[in-house]
């Protein structure tokens, strides 16, 4: 989706080739006087081994040259022909710094740095003019290295894809990165990729140069966009959209977009109303979708998510059979028929069953993959997690593979951290049968939770049977003499809520846990509900008998909170009419969404609300925490009953003796 008053400019083979010689005389050979003392910060965990054989290689300080394209004939095995992979490489990596250097020029001319680097060589430019020269360097730099490396990360990624993600390379990272001039930059990195080509010992065949050209350009990426913030002008980039003719590949500033090459998950169509029970989770996913669906493809943020009401990851758990599944279905539907109303591309994007990996790094690689597409901006994401304690396994249990571990790994850096970056156009969602067996840490980042429990009353029983034989009654009404439910309309104990203040207790008198209960009439006692003198006293007593309990709970606490606040509809004329709010620019979207939001205030008690939110998450927390301990007891009683009954059978058989 293109960016507010941008256009699209297409980016030509023939514009290209103009920059082919340059680039492919850098892969025949390069040379540079490495400088280990500019090394940046987020390069510590570099595997220091690496880098003193290197750096004694390399003789610091004097300048030293290497090839890509003689490695790339080592790992050939052949003067005359490469194999088809290397080939693929090279051309991609030859590409790749073709399309940084033309969006580099670009940027050049429309920022004016042309112009004074022309005052630079003939000795005319003014000292007042030199920072912002130097900064536009630097900023022209980071886009030749950016567009670069994005390019060859996109094309490559899907090349071989099973096979590179089973070979496992110890990737340290990039001992220098050199902004300071475009020519320095493209030096200085395509040196270093070969120096890990040539002297890292670790690229013999031409998987493992596959491999260590994906690990060295996305790393070349992330150190780009760590500097992103400090670049100065980059509006002449951002403004603009660019596309590779003949190819999906395009550039939106810092973007990236990898997922122009995903297809999206097939899935069966259900409807909310086909699902019996499971009032409150049917509520909370139908509200979460609708506020995914208020995401600005131009301004590419979402003004609910401003607002507080769009967490990123939510859960619902239950036993087998209570819909859940089903529930993936419904959300599914809903987002794809009302992202094709509104125009806007759906990406469903579940968790693959095959993410887990027997192979060493397989699994983070699988993991990083699935990631991806939900970097773009360009598209709404819903990504369910079916059987979540499956993959998100708690790392400490016995038994966890190193693939479970991995794949925990990259999930928790996604989901929150530098690079877990929320426009408010995906919701990553955990359906499990058994909460209390994921990880710890995949739990606390779970903003939003759900208790998914299906059919308990006698309306919801009757509606799943009628659901069941309907299509006899359709198919012929004399098979089914049934004349329906007296009093009762088939369905209508499942319509849907507008508010979850409908469905939720005042106080605490639904609480499932006894000590939660007697926490807050003691902290009552001392200081009125609502209160922060409240809440400080009961938090510091939940944790002093629960001491899972941290400060992200309580972030989650105020994100339900936030919720709540805009637990409001949207005027059904905005979906019949979507020029009235959808089709509005962002800055009228956010102030209608406001306007909902203060009526809604009118409505509700923030106190309560808090209250309720408050326990609400803290008794769903302490029965998964809880419920894990119980399992336990079974097990080991089961154990020991079984134990028991052996010896019992064995004193028999020993007595017939």
């Amino acid at each position: 989706m293109e960016k507010s008053g941008a256009s699209q400019i297409p980016v030509t083979e023939e514009q290209l080739n103009a920059y082919k010689e340059e680039v492919t005389a850098l892969l025949k050979m390069v040379s540079w006087s490495p400088d280990h003392r500019n090394r940046p910060a987020s390069n510590t965990q570099l595997d220091a081994s690496f880098l003193m054989h290197v750096g004694k290689a390399l003789n610091v300080g004097e300048t030293d040259e290497l090839s890509v394209l003689k490695n790339a004939v080592r790992i050939s095995d052949d003067r005359t022909i490469l194999t088809n992979t290397t080939n693929v490489v090279l051309n991609a990596i030859r590409k790749g710094f073709c399309m940084g250097k033309h969006l580099s020029v670009l940027f050049e001319r429309s920022s004016g740095l042309e112009l004074l680097q022309q005052k630079n060589n003939d000795g005319s430019l003014h000292q007042s003019e030199i920072p912002a020269f130097h900064d536009k360097l630097q900023t022209a730099s980071a886009i030749q290295l950016f567009v670069a490396s994005y390019y060859i990360t996109y094309f490559l990624s899907n090349v071989h894809a099973d096979e590179h993600a089973s070979i496992n390379i110890d990737f340290g990272g990039i001992p220098e990165v050199k902004l300071s001039r475009p020519s320095q930059a493209v030096q200085c990195a395509m040196y270093y990729y070969a120096a890990y080509l040539e002297r890292s010992g670790v690229v013999k065949t031409d998987l493992e140069l596959l491999k260590i050209t994906l690990l060295y350009f996305e790393r070349l990426k992330e150190e780009v966009l760590m500097r992103k913030g400090s670049l100065k002008d980059v509006e002449f980039f951002t403004s603009q959209n660019y596309k590779l003719e003949h190819s999906d590949f395009t550039v939106q500033g810092f973007d990236v977009a990898h997922s122009a090459q995903v297809k999206g998950i097939e899935f069966n169509a259900t409807r909310m109303e086909e699902i019996v029970a499971n009032e409150e989770a049917k509520h909370m996913f139908r509200r979460f979708a609708e506020r995914l669906l208020c995401y600005d493809l131009i301004e590419q943020k979402n003004p609910m998510l401003v607002l507080g009401g769009m967490p990123s990851i939510t859960m619902a758990d239950g036993k087998p059979g209570t819909g859940k599944s089903m529930l993936i279905a419904a959300v599914a539907t809903m987002l794809k028929e009302r992202c094709e109303v509104l125009n806007m591309p759906f990406l469903f994007w579940p968790l693959p069953e095959n993410i887990i990996s027997t192979f060493q790094g397989g699994s983070a690689e699988r993991a990083i993959e699935w990631f991806r597409p939900m970097q773009d901006t360009g598209k709404i994401v819903f990504a369910p997690i079916d059987d979540a304690e499956n993959n998100l396994e708690e790392r400490t249990r016995q038994g966890v593979s190193a693939g479970v571990r991995e794949f925990i790994g990259v999930f928790l850096r996604n989901t929150e951290g530098a690079y877990a970056v929320n426009h408010g156009n995906r919701m990553i969602s955990l359906f499990t049968n058994i909460p209390d067996q994921i990880d710890k840490a995949v739990l606390s980042r779970i903003q939003v939770r759900v208790s998914m429990e299906g059919a308990k009353r006698f309306e919801d029983f009757v509606d799943q049977d009628h659901l069941w034989w309907k299509k006899y009654r359709e198919l012929d009404p004399k098979f089914i003499k049934d004349a329906g439910v007296k009093g009762y309309e088939f369905m209508s104990a499942q319509r849907q809520v507008g508010s979850m203040n409908e469905l939720l207790k005042k106080g605490t008198g639904d609480l499932q846990n006894a000590e939660l209960k007697t926490i807050y009439e003691a902290s009552l006692k001392q200081h009125d509900a609502g209160t922060h003198e409240f809440f400080g006293t009961f938090y510091a007593a939940v944790l002093a008998r629960f001491p899972f309990f941290s400060s992200r709970d309580l972030r989650n606490i105020q994100k339900a909170v936030d919720a709540r606040v805009t637990d409001f509809d949207l005027p059904s004329t905005w979906w019949d009419k979507p020029d009235e709010f959808f089709f509005k620019d962002y800055a009228t979207k956010l102030s209608m969404l406001k306007e909902l939001m203060r009526s809604n205030l009118g409505h509700i008690s923030f106190e309560e609300v808090r209250l309720q939110e408050a326990m609400n998450y803290l008794d769903n927390a302490i029965r998964i925490n809880e419920t894990g301990i119980d399992r336990q007891v079974e097990r080991r009683a089961e154990e020991i009953y079984i134990q028991q009954k052996a010896l019992e059978l064995q004193a028999k058989k020993n007595a017939k003796k």
